[in-house]
């Protein structure tokens, strides 16, 4: 482990505190999983969710003592610290990144096709609560937008929420695993980027594209953004990995990135890029070696 990793594992109060503590903090919140997932890997799932539940007792602590609303963040922070720990959790029993970044994706799917089942509706669900942000924050509704695009978000939702979720909790595996790892840190850099999402998850966006095809537009669309966000992780690494073996200089990274935060149109479009690499790659390797392939 890392001498930073050695620390937080001899000194319980302090981890809780920074797993508590982050989440609150804006850029440095996904730390907070990522502290979570390396203790998940380390020090094994039970002791991680003691972490976890002392931290929301903390957390709800923070909130009451600001007078901010505690119940959607501590929904939020479970939301996090499960992903964290699951994938932790995997990848300290197994060695395996891209097994635990499989199963990731596999269970946001899930997530999204129970959500549909619980609440079929989720135009009439997701509405209200996006009008009453909008006037929360003082923001217009239809300045320059599309008309009724806050009812296609509405109905979007779990999508959304599973794909963004997805994401934070993969960045934050990726750092867990980053201070977890003992020695061999070239060997968990060529082990990321390596990701490969399998086959089967393939076969998911197939699945995807069924439902949109037969009437189920928004939970096609909705499992169809959160396989795009397991498949843009695989393109970033196959980019990386094409980077490093082709030795790229070193300011290639500014040009891939700069767009991510200077324009959402240039943004949407690497991102499909991203995602369509990721997809070839699994059907066809783009990279000489093929690793954990389920």
């Amino acid at each position: 482990m890392t001498r930073l990793a050695n620390w937080l594992s001899s000194n319980r109060r302090s981890r809780i505190f920074l797993i508590a503590g982050t989440l609150l903090l804006p850029l440095v919140n996904l730390f907070s999983g990522a502290v979570v997932a390396m203790t998940a890997a380390t020090l094994g799932w039970r002791v991680a969710l003691t972490d976890c539940l002392a931290g929301v007792g903390i957390l709800v602590v923070l909130l009451a003592l600001s007078g901010g609303p505690w119940d959607s963040a501590v929904v939020g922070a479970l939301t996090m610290w499960a992903g964290a720990l699951l994938g932790g959790h995997l990848l300290g029993r197994t060695g395996s990144f891209d097994l635990a970044v499989q199963l990731l994706v596999a269970v946001a799917v899930i997530a999204v096709f129970l959500a549909c089942l619980v609440l079929p509706d989720a135009r009439s669900y997701w509405l209200p609560v996006l009008e009453q942000l909008i006037r929360s924050a003082g923001l217009p509704q239809n300045e320059g937008l599309p008309a009724d695009w806050l009812g296609r978000l509405a109905a979007l939702m779990y999508g959304v929420i599973a794909a963004s979720v997805l994401m934070s909790v993969l960045i934050a595996l990726l750092l867990g695993g980053s201070l977890a790892v003992s020695g061999d840190s070239a060997g968990w850099r060529r082990q990321v980027l390596q990701l490969r999402l399998g086959r089967a998850l393939t076969a998911t966006v197939l699945a995807g594209l069924a439902a949109v095809g037969l009437g189920l537009k928004d939970a096609g669309t909705g499992l169809l953004l959160v396989l795009a966000t397991g498949f843009v992780a695989q393109g970033l690494a196959v980019l990386h990995w094409t980077a490093d073996h082709y030795r790229w200089p070193r300011f290639w990274s500014v040009v891939l990135y700069g767009p991510l935060m200077l324009s959402a149109s240039l943004a949407g479009m690497l991102l499909v890029g991203l995602m369509t690499v990721g997809i070839v790659d699994n059907l066809i390797s783009l990279r000489r070696s093929r690793t954990n392939v389920v």
